[in-house]
This record gives structure tokens, C-alpha cells and sequence, in this order.
């Protein structure tokens, strides 16, 4: 808006001076006072213009970037006056009008106010002073011993003309007159010791307790990055009502300034994502259960269930909403579960964990996308440039053999990875993993899983990083869910474990989410299975069997 309105300005301002000088071009047709009267206006419009975009380089551009301070608004408007001042005089000159008799009057009329508002003004030049040696800025907390020897402390809001407004730990704000902040003695307090509050609200039904341990621990968990967490972060009920409670998110920004406009909304955010999938927070309409339906169906291991029992399975899982950028883990997600991203974009870092004495190298997984499918050339510098690392290893056999797997790989990283295993010497091998790049990130869309494993046996996930690219929404399908859905159909464990031994053994096997191979060795998917998946069919025959 206030570009608009300054481009607004400049037009006219064009437009008054082409008038201007079309009109004094041709004086004989229009009346000497139109012509006095357009001058005048300008030259007014000129001085508005000039005034903006002198200030827009003070204030804007030399103190608030090149200073790193945050001008109040008196001090924009101490520099406005200023300037308006010398614009004014400058008119009266090209006007031909005697200088010193407005300033003769301008400054009889300044004393007799002056006079008449003594302590107004007073407050108004230690504003000008306290801008022009500036021993506090807006966001500092200050200590000041105010009228009646009462000590005000808390971070100051704004400096205005007349008063310094001081926001209290309480949340109140006091307004000191300048005046008082220039006689007295100022104490400046370390500012990590500032805190700052978010308000949110909930229904007053849910348990306060539990309420304030989700919003903390959303907070914690995954702290922004404007977030001191040497300090701590807490919850408080502030206010009660019939129909809903007021509570208060306590943190202390490192950066003070940046946290009303950027780290306030982003708490905001974040503690509404945490109350919607704990069902504390307002309502949501998820997505409905014939789209969840169609996703579980497409699924291999649950296409052999009937629709009613797919439909069971949708019914007793839960949908779970997530932030952009938010960290997935045993925190926030339910486990044992499966994760079927519904709606969004999950990235989950591809990051090999090498085995170097049995020279295997392992995925995420393999499911979504295949690693091994190169989607782009990989730029010949690069692979000859491994080559050349590889050849201090194993020779010169290395630059045919690099040059034929960087064909079949889709990045540096795997192309590491995958020659990583010519090497014998374990210490060499490692040496050459160093020179790797970061791992590759790999996209989880609309239809996509994880957790299979976590599910059905109850390993928990593999220590990756996994965040959301956008807002999401994720299926938790549970034990119970598909407790639920077996019985249904009167499918077995061990027939629902044959299925998952197939699908372990074609998708999962060298990958993160493989099964130890001490389980299989020693009892097997279906083993397991019968033992993890157990208790939730005993609860299922009998709720009251804990």
C-alpha cells in the first residue's frame, strides 16, 4: 500500500509540472494568480516527494540496514519535520517571500507555546535526544525508576513523542513520559532474558495438563531457530471460560525484534498442528474415508482384505496433520504404525549406513522410487574426478568400471556407494566413503509409505531424518486397526505373515527398514508377527483383557 501511494505521489507530482510548465509557456491565456497558486502547489508536491525519498534512504536504508537498528516513529518523524523545515524555506525564497519575518514570527509564536505546554515539550526534545544518542532501541529491556520512585522493567514497544511504552513481564504497558527516562538512571538488561508469550485456545473440556504438555513439547521437540532454549519454555492457563480457555506460550527469542512478525506466528502454528492430531484443537475436515479407502487399497499386502474389512482398517486408523517443515518422528507419529502419506510431500534423507566389513550399503527404501534408475546424466568431470579417486585403490580398471555404474546411478552419492565395494582394505574403503557428498533426498507423495516393519512387528523406524515438504496429512494405520481388519475376513497371523515375508523380501530386503537378520534367522517374519500382533486380537475378543 505505501508503495502504491508513493508511486501515486510521483505521477502527480508529473502531472502538476507538466501542467506547470505548459501553462507558463503560453502566460497570456490563463490568470497570473491560477498560475501563482499552481507554482505553489508544485512546489509542495516536489517537497513531499523529495521528503519521502529522502527518508526512505535515512530511515529504510541507512539506519535500519546498514545500522541494523529499528527507527521508532519519532525519530521518522523528527526526520520528516527536518526536512519539511528546510523544503518550507526553500519555497518561500523561489517564492520571493521575506524569510526573516516568518522566522521572526514562527519563533515568537514558539515561545508562547512553548510557554504554555512547558512539559509537553519538554518530553517531546528528550525524545529527540534519546533518538540522537540512542542508549536503548526498540526491543531492549530496560530498567527505569519512574514517577514515585516506582521501578518499571520490561522491553520497550515503541518510542513516541511524547512517551517510552514499556511492555511489563505481565503483559501490560506502561507508558513513561521521555522526560523522566532522560533525568533518571536507565539499566539496560541482558536481552536472552526477555521473554515473550502466544497466546491460543482451546476447549474447556480438555484437560488443562495435558493441553500445555502438547504445546511445550510441540516447541521443544523441533525448536525454531529464533527459539533460546538455554532458557525455558513453558505454558500457563491464563484464562477460564464456559465454552473455552486462554493459555499462554512463555519463550525467550534470541532475536527480539524478529519474533512479533516471524517466531509468534510460526509457535501459532505449530501448537495448532500438535492440538489437531491429539483431536484437542479445532475442528478439521480430514480427508474423506472413500479417498483413504481407495489409498489402503492399493497397497499389495492389504488388496487381498475385503472392502468391509478395508474399510474397518480406515475407521480404527487416524489421520495426523503436520506443518511444512516439520520433523517426523516418535514424538508426533504413532508407533507402532504405518505412515500413508494422504496428502503433501514427505522427504525422508536417503543416507546410506555402510557395512564396510560386509561391504553393503543400505537405502530408506526402495518402494517409491528406485535409486538404481539413473533420471539424469551425471556430468562427466564429476565421474572422472571418482574415477580418479577410485584409481588410487584399485588402478586403472577404475575409470571403465566408474564410467559403466555411473550409468545406472542417479547421483554422486550412490555412484560412491555403489563402487565402494571394489575396494578390499576395510580402512581404504572408508577413506573413499569420506570423499562421498550428502545423501540424496527422496520424495514420499500421495500414496506412499512407510513403517512397514514398525507395524506389523514393532521395529521401530530407522534413525533418518524425516520431514514434511509441505502441509501434510499422514494415515497412522495401527495394530489395532489391522487387528480389526483380519478378523473381519478371519485371516490368520501367520497366512498375514506369509504376505509380509513376500513383500519384505521383494522391497525391503538391503534396505534401512529390513528386518535384522537375527530375527529371521531365529523365528522368522510370522513369528514375530504373531507375537507383536497378539494382544491387540486378545483386546479384540475381550476389551476388558489388558
Amino acid at each position: 500500500m505505501k508503495n502504491f501511494l508513493a508511486l501515486f505521489q510521483v505521477a502527480f507530482t508529473g502531472c502538476l509540472l507538466f501542467i506547470y510548465v505548459v501553462i507558463s509557456n503560453n502566460p497570456e491565456q490563463v490568470f497570473p494568480t491560477l498560475l501563482y497558486w499552481l507554482k505553489i502547489a508544485v512546489l509542495i508536491s516536489v517537497s513531499i516527494v523529495i521528503v519521502n525519498a529522502v527518508s526512505f534512504l535515512v530511515i529504510n536504508f541507512w539506519l535500519t540496514r546498514k545500522k541494523r537498528t529499528r527507527p521508532s516513529r519519532l525519530l521518522k518523524l523528527i526526520v520528516s519535520g527536518f526536512l519539511y523545515l528546510i523544503c518550507t524555506f526553500i519555497i518561500l525564497r523561489i517564492l520571493g517571500q521575506e524569510t526573516t519575518t516568518f522566522f521572526t514570527t514562527s519563533a515568537l509564536f514558539t515561545a508562547i507555546v512553548g510557554f504554555a505546554m512547558q512539559e509537553p515539550l519538554g518530553n517531546f526534545l528528550s525524545g529527540i535526544f534519546l533518538q540522537i544518542n540512542q542508549p536503548f532501541q526498540i526491543g531492549d529491556q530496560i530498567q527505569v525508576q519512574a514517577l514515585e520512585g516506582v521501578v518499571v522493567e520490561g522491553v520497550v514497544e515503541s518510542i513516541d513523542w511524547n512517551s517510552t511504552d514499556i511492555r511489563l513481564t505481565s503483559g501490560e504497558i506502561t507508558y513513561v513520559p521521555n522526560g523522566v527516562i532522560a533525568k533518571e538512571l536507565v539499566k539496560m538488561i541482558t536481552p536472552s532474558s526477555v521473554y515473550r508469550t502466544v497466546d491460543f485456545t482451546t476447549s474447556a473440556h480438555v484437560p488443562p495438563n495435558q493441553v500445555m504438555d502438547i504445546a511445550c513439547k510441540a516447541v521443544i521437540n523441533q525448536p525454531l531457530s529464533n527459539i533460546n532454549l538455554d532458557k525455558p519454555v513453558f505454558v500457563r492457563m491464563w484464562s477460564y471460560g464456559l465454552e473455552e480457555v486462554n493459555y499462554k506460550l512463555f519463550y525467550y527469542p534470541k532475536n527480539y525484534s524478529e519474533a512479533e512478525n516471524h517466531t509468534d506466528p510460526e509457535i501459532r502454528c505449530r501448537v495448532w498442528y500438535a492440538l489437531s492430531r491429539t483431536s484437542l484443537g479445532s475442528e478439521y475436515q480430514s480427508t474423506e474415508n472413500e479417498r483413504l479407502l481407495q489409498l489402503v487399497s492399493n497397497i499389495e499386502f492389504f488388496r487381498n482384505l475385503t472392502v468391509e474389512a478395508q474399510r474397518l482398517l480406515v475407521e480404527h486408523s487416524k489421520t495426523l496433520l503436520f506443518d511444512a517443515d516439520e520433523l517426523l518422528n516418535s514424538q508426533n507419529l504413532l508407533s507402532p504404525g504405518m505412515f500413508l502419506v494422504v496428502r503433501g510431500c514427505v522427504m525422508i534423507e536417503q543416507k546410506l549406513v555402510p557395512n564396510l566389513e560386509t561391504i553393503t550399503f543400505k537405502p530408506f527404501s526402495r518402494q517409491p522410487q528406485n535409486h538404481t534408475q539413473s533420471s539424469y546424466a551425471l556430468k562427466p568431470l564429476a565421474v572422472e574426478q571418482v574415477a580418479s579417486e577410485l584409481a588410487e585403490y584399485i588402478g586403472p580398471v577404475a575409470f571403465s568400471l566408474t564410467y559403466q555404474v555411473a550409468k545406472e546411478v542417479s547421483s554422486l552419492y550412490w555412484l560412491y556407494a555403489s563402487l565402494a565395494s571394489e575396494i578390499e582394505n576395510i580402512d581404504q574403503r572408508q577413506e573413499f566413503i569420506r570423499q562421498q557428498p550428502d545423501a540424496p533426498i527422496e520424495k514420499f507423495l500421495i500414496g506412499d509409505f512407510f513403517g512397514e516393519m514398525n507395524l506389523f512387528m514393532g521395529e521401530p523406524l530407522p534413525l533418518v531424518k524425516i520431514t514434511t515438504f509441505e502441509d501434510t496429512e499422514i494415515l497412522a494405520i495401527t495394530p489395532a486397526a489391522v487387528a480389526n481388519a483380519l478378523h473381519h475376513d478371519g485371516i490368520s497371523i501367520n497366512t498375514m505373515g506369509q504376505y509380509i515375508t513376500q513383500y519384505h523380501n521383494n522391497y525391503l530386503t538391503g534396505t534401512l527398514q529390513e528386518v535384522p537378520s537375527s530375527i529371521l534367522n531365529q523365528d522368522g517374519i510370522s513369528e514375530q508377527m504373531q507375537e507383536h500382533l497378539e494382544p491387540y486380537f486378545r483386546r479384540l475378543l475381550d476389551p476388558l483383557d489388558i
